[in-house]
């Protein structure tokens, strides 16, 4: 007995983007819509009670685009940057801003490289032969940079996130030291991380000690500037000629 295909079939089209729009305010619509009897606007539910002041009323419901709206779907926008998936249109802005394949881009002054964070960290080895430091949450790590590169590299070993250790001069007597998590363009900006950093001289009794949430940027820029945001300030005399002997802990909240 032959199986009956139950797959939903589906066509790609193409159509105006202003059938999918409210002729109002020109934002994307969603259920439920309505128009107006006087000259058949196509209207959101926001714009409907001020539409009688120019027009007539929109008081009906306009049940025929309600699967058209529903249904149209597009190609997510960073489809060039991994994403596969189609979106449906009034979704897409919403999608945009937790996709995983959104780009960031490099700190490098000069660099045009623009791709998703883990693409990023390719990226840095491949064009520009920087090392990935790999560390784990809630542990604390010792780390010796030198600080004549103005970033280094850190990546979460459970989920490949990227950090930036942001170093540059504080005026002539001490470096700043930040953190700044790697985000996709557009995304969420909420804070994900807690960090501690500190820096010591061995053997003596000098220690400066920062800990806060970690700011995060999709390094549009570039690297964040010295002294920008949350910093420790780390003066000359606990540096080790061109290095910095950092002891960072980076916590996911």
């Amino acid at each position: 007995m032959a199986v009956e295909d139950t797959a939903e079939l589906q066509i790609d089209v193409r159509m105006d983007v202003d059938a999918l729009l409210c002729q109002a305010c020109l934002l994307p619509l969603k259920p439920p819509i309505f128009k107006c009897e006087a000259a058949g606007h196509i209207l959101c539910s926001y714009c409907r009670g001020g539409h009688g002041e120019t027009c007539s009323r929109a008081d009906t419901h306009c049940g025929e685009l309600y699967a058209v709206v529903s249904a149209a779907k597009i190609l997510c926008p960073y489809g060039k940057f991994g994403c596969e998936r189609y979106v449906v249109f009034h979704g897409a802005a919403e999608h945009q801003r937790t996709c995983p394949c959104a780009p960031c881009s490099c700190p490098e002054p000069g660099c045009a490289f623009r791709g998703s964070p883990p693409a990023l960290l390719d990226h840095f080895a491949a064009g520009h032969s920087r090392p990935v430091i790999a560390v784990r949450y809630g542990r604390s790590w010792n780390l010796s940079l030198p600080l004549s590169q103005r970033w280094h590299v850190i990546a979460g070993q459970e989920d490949r996130s990227v950090f930036l250790v942001c170093l540059g001069a504080l005026g002539a007597a001490a470096t700043a030291v930040s953190l700044v998590h790697v985000r996709a363009d557009g995304g969420a900006a909420a804070t994900k991380f807690w960090c501690k950093l500190s820096v010591e001289r061995p053997g003596e009794d000098k220690r400066v000690l920062m800990a806060s949430t970690v700011s995060s940027s999709a390094l549009t820029g570039g690297a964040p500037a010295p002294g920008q945001g949350m910093f420790l300030a780390v003066p000359q005399e606990l540096l080790s000629g061109d290095m910095v002997a950092l002891r960072i802990r980076i916590d996911q909240l």
